[in-house]
């Protein structure tokens, strides 16, 4: 098994920590656990946090678990992924309620890219699986053999904005059925014409990201975190998300962009039923990124992007 310290590096950390020293006191929320990086600083920087840590794949939920064991008294662990756990309901049993933070590092770990039979990386030979929980249902070996070539495109173009989708969905058909991660890498790169085959950036990395993304779920697991996010924060608790893939950064972009702006058109100083008051207000301006010697330490840091917000509850008339 991975070591601990190897499973994943902690991107953003500093960052991460700053935003921390405002939160408020009490209970928050990591749904992406991960090596546990994040959460041994953040428990390290505040005596007075405790966390619910989630994450999908056994294999983190045992090395962190080892990794935060002088933190036992203020970690729980959970095996779920983030919206079957926010979209439970709030009773004692199910452990949700309200939290003073909530915190997201997207994507995948280096550990899922590390450990070749996850079928996570082309870099060597191995069964095409890419699931996160390996008792999903659906495995990157369903897509890939499964998919019509419409719906194939549909996946590469929303997952990766894959250039030449519909010929690598047509090369993809065309060779089934696929069976390695070696298998499909090559089916990649040939349907690609060599004029466009640019840099140090392998031609199927979009590709896997894309058939990775529809295997989890993962625009629909943010989405279900951003639209629960609101109910699940105390007053003045923080929501922050790294993200690694431009769609996910849009999805978090618009979303905090419509948190913290009013378009409240309800009656002054009448209750709004628009459901459109702002509700938060931005931490971070812009995106924050890794700095020059972080992606040189850390080349995965490389497309991270973090935005926070913090709830404020704002009643109409207080404009």
């Amino acid at each position: 098994m991975t070591l601990q310290n190897d499973y994943h590096r902690p991107v953003l950390l500093r960052e991460v920590l700053k935003l921390f020293e405002s939160v408020p006191p009490g209970r928050y929320l990591d749904v992406t656990l991960g090596g546990g990086g994040h959460v041994e600083a953040i428990l390290d920087l505040r005596e007075d946090l405790q966390v619910v840590a989630l994450d999908r794949d056994q294999d983190a939920i045992e090395i962190s678990s080892t990794r935060l064991e002088r933190f036992r008294e203020r970690v729980t662990f959970l095996r779920s992924d983030m919206k079957t756990y926010l979209e439970s309901d709030s009773a004692p049993s199910s452990g949700v309620g309200l939290f003073s933070a909530i915190f997201a590092d997207l994507g995948v770990s280096s550990h899922h890219f590390d450990e070749v039979s996850r079928g996570f990386s082309f870099s060597g030979r191995a069964s095409l699986d890419m699931r996160m929980d390996q008792e999903s249902e659906l495995s990157a070996l369903d897509v890939v053999n499964r998919y019509s070539q419409v719906d194939l495109v549909e996946v590469l173009k929303r997952g990766g904005d894959v250039r030449y989708a519909g010929r690598i969905a047509r090369e993809i058909v065309e060779h089934r059925p696929i069976v390695y991660t070696d298998q499909l890498a090559q089916i990649v790169s040939s349907a690609i014409p060599k004029r466009d085959v640019k840099g140090r950036l392998h031609p199927a990395t979009t590709v896997f990201q894309a058939i990775r993304i529809e295997v989890n779920a993962e625009f629909d697991q943010l989405s279900a975190l951003l639209a629960s996010s609101r109910r699940r924060l105390v007053e003045s608790g923080v929501l922050i998300v790294i993200s690694y893939h431009s769609g996910e950064d849009r999805m978090v972009k618009e979303f905090m962009r419509a948190a913290t702006t009013d378009q409240c058109s309800c009656p002054p100083k009448l209750p709004c039923v628009c459901g459109k008051t702002k509700w938060a207000s931005p931490i971070t301006k812009g995106p924050l990124v890794a700095s020059a010697s972080e992606v040189e330490d850390n080349p995965r840091a490389r497309s991270a992007k973090l935005r926070a917000i913090r709830k404020v509850e704002l009643r109409k008339g207080s404009r």
